[in-house]
């Protein structure tokens, strides 16, 4: 909330506008110098208008600063530490000001068709845009796609959308649900592995099937446990050891991409939109991680969430909902 607050010195007035917000249980402002003058109705709207996202993204960039430093982690610096941190508050104040129905169910549609696709993208055999449209957007089955790659994708909406609580709740059974719900129509679905697998394109050998379902326990223990590194760095590794188990037939990297999304929206982050480019990245940080290189595996992850959600991580005007308070000038 915005609002106009004076300040007495010597007998002499100064007015302010005034952005309140809380963060860690403590209320905190900022502020901005309007002048000695107390400025009439209508002229405060129009300030408000012209200053209130400066002094949103202000109380963004305070709160990021302060969040960032509560990490402590060997694999991402300070700047990368804030950069996340000033997307999820930024994420806040974007569906805080976006008043516009019809606005906001446009970029959850984008937002849902980018991180659907993008996940199909990174599979072996990924459907073209105009496939991947067609059954997202249209309801419709494109010729030539077999039925269960069309439940596939069905599947795929329906869980990104649930992804956040899936993961509220991550456990075996959750995991197994989740592979079972992907491969609806096929034999393996929600079955762990029962022959040895390999990883193409890296010379680690996932665990022998009797020790998938100790590793995955084990796995998931470590997830529930406390750690001072930052939840962006905890879920690529995560993402990583998942897939190292390989701990189903087919529909791995599907089922990895998901909890992915799942851990990243807990903690207020946007989903991964991975793009076709990404594939040569996304796989040579997983190799690197296979090597024991874990930082090599979070800056790469890092690097490419950055691109993606470029507009956010850097803050800025651009990065608010411009309808509203384009909308509220004009009228002056």
């Amino acid at each position: 909330m915005v609002y106009l607050t004076r300040k007495t010195t010597r007998g002499q007035q100064y007015w302010y506008l005034v952005k309140s917000f809380k963060f860690n249980g403590r209320s905190e402002k900022v502020q901005h110098y309007l002048g000695p003058e107390e400025p009439g109705e209508q002229e405060l709207e129009r300030l408000k208008a012209v200053h209130g996202p400066k002094l949103e993204l202000a109380a963004v960039e305070r709160m990021a600063k302060a969040s960032a430093g509560m990490f402590r982690t060997p694999y991402l610096d300070l700047k990368a530490l804030k950069g996340l941190e000033r997307l999820k508050f930024l994420r806040r104040v974007q569906n805080r000001l976006q008043d516009d129905p019809e606005a906001w169910a446009r970029e959850a549609r984008r937002t849902e068709l980018a991180a659907v696709y993008g996940n199909l993208l990174l599979t072996s055999e990924p459907l073209s845009r105009e496939q991947a449209e067609a059954v997202l957007l249209h309801d419709r089955a494109p010729s030539g796609i077999p039925l269960t790659r069309v439940l596939e994708v069905l599947a795929l909406r329906r869980i990104h959308r649930e992804a956040g609580e899936r993961v509220a709740r991550l456990d075996r059974r959750s995991i197994l649900k989740l592979h079972h719900e992907l491969r609806e129509g096929q034999d393996d679905g929600g079955q762990l592995r029962q022959v040895s697998a390999s990883l193409p394109g890296s010379a680690f050998v996932p665990p022998p099937p009797v020790l998938v379902e100790d590793e995955l326990e084990a796995l998931l223990e470590w997830w529930h446990d406390p750690s001072p590194l930052h939840p962006f760095e905890r879920a690529a590794l995560f993402h990583h050891r998942l897939l190292q188990l390989h701990p189903f037939v087919a529909g791995n990297g599907l089922v990895a991409r998901l909890v992915l999304e799942g851990m990243c929206a807990r903690v207020g982050l946007p989903p991964p939109l991975w793009e076709r480019e990404d594939r040569s990245s996304y796989l040579s940080a997983l190799v690197a991680g296979d090597r024991g290189d874990r930082g090599r595996l979070i800056s790469g992850f890092w690097k490419m969430y950055r691109r993606q959600h470029r507009t956010g991580v850097r803050g800025g005007l651009e990065a608010l909902p411009a309808e509203p308070r384009q909308a509220h000038l004009e009228a002056f």
